[in-house]
């Protein structure tokens, strides 16, 4: 089954899946939005580049060859280093970014195939991705950092997290995390996915990004979401599909001893809490009523004293 740590993954096959191959049946993991009232200005600063709040733009390249891109501000080891999720990019913490590097060392990644970040991995897994986190905190020789990720950044970051070892303090997910009970997807079901996804391709594309938004969503974050998501290249979304379909949760966090936190949209999806809290114990899960998949976007201003209350903690 489709699980967890496949959100977009599974919104993406949900609507074709049912008439289009009865054979198989998936889970789910990320969903809808609502809103708070959405500044007109945080649509502008989107079109910008981070770069125009005082972030250095660099690169490293990982150990498979791709050009990995990140932003930083500060100088201190401490830092918040911010990963995004599927299809997404740095671009989609612009408030935190803004927000957060006025007091803390601040970095986002752009994972491989992803924003600025070179399209040329020949090999997708949750693995890699960890490892891109990895390879830029150990480059700034980063020796504290909060892992921030989003989406399917939550499963990135629980990678990274196992390979930076004690550099990381604290792991904090935003809207993922919902199940972390799975163990990945198997060959059969993998293949059929797999395939449904090459032959459903543009119409799983749309579905997927109509299920994220409710009613109350502001549409001109909307629009930009779904402009965005849009652009991502069919051979990255294959490969990043791929990466979730495989990612096997119990045995990514067996021997890992971070705190983490999980902040949830109520009205989204499922969190399977009994579950959880028997999957890893250093567990904390919260919610955020009336709101969706992309909270930080959403209810920026909400989220941001969130955050740092963790942060603080």
């Amino acid at each position: 089954m489709l699980e967890e740590n496949f959100g977009i993954v599974f919104i993406m096959i949900k609507k074709n899946l049912l008439t289009k191959l009865v054979l198989i049946s998936f889970l789910i993991l990320s969903g809808p939005i609502s809103a708070e009232s959405f500044q007109d200005e945080l649509i502008d600063k989107l079109k910008r580049s981070i770069t125009e709040i005082g972030f250095k733009k660099d690169h490293i390249i990982s150990d498979d060859g791709v050009m990995i891109n990140y932003y930083i501000k500060g100088s201190e080891k401490k830092a918040l280093v911010f990963v995004h999720g599927y299809s997404c990019s740095s671009e989609y913490w612009w408030p935190q970014l803004e927000y957060f590097s006025k007091n803390y060392t601040t970095v986002a990644v752009d994972l491989a195939g992803h924003g600025e970040s070179g399209l040329n991995r020949k090999e997708y897994s949750m693995e890699a991705f960890g490892d891109d986190v990895k390879s830029v905190i150990e480059h700034l020789d980063l020796n504290q950092v909060v892992l921030i990720g989003h989406s399917m950044g939550g499963p990135v970051i629980v990678k990274a997290a196992r390979s930076l070892g004690t550099k990381t303090r604290l792991i904090i997910g935003v809207d993922t995390f919902h199940d972390l009970t799975t163990e990945g997807i198997g060959g059969f079901a993998r293949i059929a996915v797999n395939t449904m996804f090459q032959l459903f391709y543009d119409s799983m594309t749309e579905d997927s990004i109509d299920d994220f938004f409710i009613e109350r969503t502001d549409n001109d974050l909307e629009e930009w979401i779904r402009n965005d998501a849009l652009k991502s290249p069919k051979n990255i979304s294959q490969g990043t599909l791929d990466a979730l379909l495989t990612m096997n949760y119990p045995e990514s966090l067996r021997k890992l001893s971070v705190p983490m936190i999980a902040l949830n949209a109520r009205s989204f999806r499922e969190t399977k809490l009994d579950s959880n809290f028997d999957t890893y114990k250093d567990l904390q899960i919260e919610f955020m009523e009336e709101v969706g998949h992309f909270i930080m976007l959403e209810r920026p201003d909400e989220f941001n004293k969130w955050l740092e209350s963790k942060i603080y903690e």
